[in-house]
C-alpha cells in the first residue's frame, strides 16, 4: 500500500507537470491564432484596397465608364486584375449603380447589391459585407473624371478563403505545437526524475515536515551547530552557533574562510588524520570544544558540520578548582611536614642544644622563603598566584614573586589581568619542569599594567615566537587542559586592551613574556 500510494502521489505530480506544460502550449497556440487571424484579415483588406484604388485609377475604365461600350472594354481588365491578384472578385459599376464589370457575366447590367451611395459621393469604403456569395471582405473606391465621380469599383475577398488561409498557417505550426508539447512531456518527467534524486527519494508533502523538524531540532539544542558544503560556504548556523561564534546578519551562504576564526576554518578544511577528533579551539576570547564530522547522504560526502560548545566558564572554574586542590594538598603535605619539623626541634631542646636548634630554625625558614605573594596586595591576585605556587611545588619547580612588583593602594586584578597571569604562569611552570624556576613581576600603577613572567625551561627561539600566540589548536584534548589556547588566548586579550606582548630570554636562562596595556580613562580615575 505505501508503495502504490507512492507511485500515486508521483503520477499527480508528474500530471500537475503536464497540465502546466500542456495549458501553457494552449496558451500560446491561441494567442498565435487570435494573432494571425488579425494579419491574415489585414493583409486581405490591403490586397483588395490595393486592387481597388489601381482600377480605379486606370485611365480605360475612367475614360469609358458611362459610354455605351464600356463592358466590351472594362471587363476584360476588371477579369485581369482579378486572376492576377488573387481576389474572388471585381465589379466596376457607373453613377447609377449599374453593373460594367463582374465575375459572372449574366449579372451584368444589374443593380449592385449592396450600397454604394457613400462611395459615389467620394469617400472609400472599407469593410465586411454580406453578398451573393456569402460574406466577403470588401474595398469600394470611386472612379473619378474630369472631376466628377462617373462610377464605384468594389473588390472583394470571401472569409471563408481567408479561413482557408489561416487553417493552413494552423497545420504548419501543428507539428511544432505537438513537439513542443511533447518535448516538454519529457522535459516535465525528467526534471521531476531530478528533483527526487536532489532530495535524495523524500517526497514532496514530506519536504516541509523534514523542514520544520531541521528547524526545531537545530534551533532548539544547546550546542552550536555550523554546515559548510563542499564549496566551503555556510549551509547552516543556528543561535547557538550564531552567539558562541559572534556573528551578526545573514551569514548562509557566505565563505567559511570569510566569517570563522582562522582555527574554525583551519579544522573544517582540514584533510588531517586526527581533523575529526574533537578539539579545543579559540573563538574570539571563548575556548570551545569542537567536533567536526563529515555530512553524508547515500554514502556521499555533501560538506562538514562542526558543533561546538563552550569550555570558557568551564575551564576557569577547572583552573580554579587546581589551584584549590592543588593548596591543598600542598597544605597536607606541609602538615605532616611542619609536625616533623617540630619533633626535631623537640629533640635538639630536650638534649638542651638551643643554639643547634636556632640553626636549624635558620636553615628551615630560609628553604621556605620563595613566595611572598603579599607584595602584589590585591586578593584575587594574591590567590591566583599562592595557587599557582603550591602547583609549582608539587611539579617541583620554586615560584618566584619579583620583590620590585607592586600594585596601586587602590588598584584590584579585572579578569583581563588573572587571566594573563594565570596562563602565562601555567605555561612557565610547564616549561621550567622538576627543579626549575619561575620568576613573576606584576607592576600595575594608575594607568598601565605591566606583568613579566620568566622560567629556566629551555625557551623559545625567534622563529617559534608568531606561531605561539598564532596556535589555537592542540591534538592534545581532555577536559581540564587547554594546551596550545593559553598564549593564544593572552594575546587576544593584549590585543583587545590595545596592548602589547613580546618573548625574549631572561637572566633564568629560559623565555620571558612581558605584557603590557594602558588602563582606560575611567578606570585610572577611580584607582586615583
Amino acid at each position: 500500500m505505501p508503495s502504490l500510494s507512492k507511485r500515486r502521489r508521483r503520477a499527480q505530480l508528474l500530471a500537475l507537470q503536464l497540465g502546466i506544460v500542456l495549458g501553457l502550449l494552449s496558451a500560446v497556440s491561441v494567442v498565435i491564432l487570435v494573432f494571425e487571424d488579425h494579419r491574415t484579415q489585414e493583409v486581405a483588406f490591403e490586397r483588395v484596397h490595393t486592387v481597388a484604388v489601381q482600377m480605379a485609377s486606370q485611365e480605360a475604365v475612367r475614360m469609358n465608364l458611362g459610354t455605351p461600350g464600356a463592358t466590351e472594354v472594362i471587363t476584360p481588365i476588371a477579369d485581369l486584375a482579378t486572376s492576377v491578384s488573387g481576389v474572388h472578385y471585381v465589379t466596376v459599376a457607373d453613377i447609377n449603380g449599374i453593373r460594367v464589370a463582374y465575375p459572372d457575366p449574366a449579372r451584368i447590367g444589374e443593380q449592385v447589391s449592396s450600397d454604394h451611395d457613400q462611395v459615389r459621393e467620394g469617400e472609400s469604403f472599407r469593410g465586411t459585407e454580406i453578398g451573393p456569395q456569402g460574406v466577403t471582405l470588401r474595398a469600394k473606391e470611386p472612379v473619378w473624371f474630369n472631376g466628377k465621380v462617373v462610377g464605384t469599383v468594389s473588390v472583394g475577398i470571401l472569409q471563408s478563403e481567408i479561413r482557408g488561409e489561416l487553417l493552413e498557417i494552423v497545420g504548419d505550426v501543428a507539428p511544432w505545437i505537438l513537439g513542443a508539447a511533447a518535448l516538454g512531456t519529457v522535459a516535465s518527467a525528467l526534471m521531476a526524475y531530478m528533483v527526487r534524486r536532489r532530495i535524495y527519494g523524500v517526497e514532496p508533502e514530506a519536504v516541509a515536515g523534514l523542514l520544520q523538524s531541521q528547524q526545531a531540532l537545530l534551533f532548539s539544542v544547546h550546542d552550536g551547530v555550523v554546515g559548510v558544503d563542499l564549496a566551503g560556504r555556510l549551509t547552516l548556523v543556528n543561535d547557538e552557533a550564531r552567539r558562541l561564534l559572534g556573528l551578526e546578519g545573514d551569514v548562509v551562504g557566505a565563505r567559511a574562510a570569510d566569517v570563522l576564526d582562522p582555527s574554525l576554518h583551519a579544522q573544517l578544511g582540514s584533510e588531517a588524520a586526527g581533523a575529526e577528533e574533537t578539539q579545543y579551539v579559540l573563538s574570539g576570547e571563548r575556548i570551545l570544544l569542537a567536533t567536526r564530522r563529515e555530512a553524508l547522504a547515500n554514502g556521499k560526502s555533501l560538506g562538514r558540520t562542526l558543533t561546538l560548545q563552550d569550555r570558557t566558564e568551564l575551564e576557569a572554574t577547572l583552573r580554579e578548582l587546581k589551584g584549590q586542590r592543588s593548596l591543598a594538598d600542598a597544605l597536607s603535605s606541609q602538615a605532616h611536614e611542619f609536625a616533623n619539623r617540630l619533633h626535631v626541634l623537640s629533640g635538639y631542646l630536650s638534649f638542651g642544644v638551643p643554639g643547634e636548634a636556632a640553626e636549624y630554625l635558620e636553615r628551615i625558614s630560609g628553604a621556605a622563603r620563595g613566595v611572598d605573594a603579599g607584595v602584589l596586595k590585591d586578593p584575587a591576585l594574591t590567590g591566583l598566584v599562592g595557587a599557582n605556587a603550591a602547583s609549582a611545588r608539587e611539579a617541583g619547580v620554586r615560584l618566584l614573586v619579583d620583590p620590585e612588583s607592586g600594585t596601586a593602594p587602590r588598584w584590584r586584578a579585572d579578569e583581563d589581568t588573572l587571566t594573563v597571569v594565570g596562563n602565562l604562569l601555567s605555561n612557565a611552570i610547564e616549561a621550567a619542569g622538576d627543579g626549575g624556576t619561575v620568576r613573576l613581576l606584576v607592576n600595575a600603577g594608575m594607568d598601565q599594567v605591566s606583568i613579566c613572567v620568566e622560567d629556566s625551561g629551555p625557551g623559545i627561539s625567534p622563529d617559534e615566537v608568531e606561531e605561539i600566540f598564532r596556535r589555537g589548536v592542540s591534538s592534545k584534548v581532555g577536559l581540564g587542559t587547554n594546551h596550545g589556547i593559553g598564549l593564544a588566548l593572552v594575546d587576544r586579550v593584549i590585543r583587545r586592551r590595545a596592548g602589547s606582548v613580546s618573548v625574549d630570554t631572561g637572566k633564568l636562562g629560559g623565555a620571558r613574556v612581558r605584557a603590557e596595556w594602558t588602563m582606560p580613562g575611567n578606570e585610572a580615575e577611580r584607582i586615583a
